[in-house]
């Protein structure tokens, strides 16, 4: 499920694999290797993508539409992005996500 869901999200953001590939500093048939299933996607890589993607790592494991209205509201046209800006991208996606998991603590206390 893993495999079906980084390339789901990777297209979902109109990422390439080249893209994702200088994000984690791995090489883009690793990315292409992770996306066939035919490696184990490193937990270190899963901690990542989660951020880049906008999702909990648990949701990389499992088969979530609901997820994608949320990835939707995140997504970024990715065509034009430098490595940089993605990386920056992701920052703030991380902040966002830290952002909304305290507010609904805060929430529910």
């Amino acid at each position: 499920m893993i495999a079906k869901n980084i390339r789901m999200l990777r297209d979902k953001y109109n990422f390439t694999q080249a893209q994702i590939a200088s994000y984690l500093n791995i090489t883009s048939s690793e990315v292409n290797l992770y996306e066939s299933g035919a490696r184990p996607v490193p937990t270190d890589v899963v901690s990542k993508l989660a951020v880049l993607f906008n999702v909990n790592e648990y949701d990389l494991y499992e088969e979530n539409p609901l997820q994608q209205n949320l990835i939707a509201a995140f997504n970024f046209s990715t065509n034009e992005l430098t490595d940089e800006e993605i990386k920056s991208v992701s920052a703030f996606k991380k902040i966002v996500v830290n952002y909304l998991h305290l507010s609904d603590a805060l929430i529910n206390m």
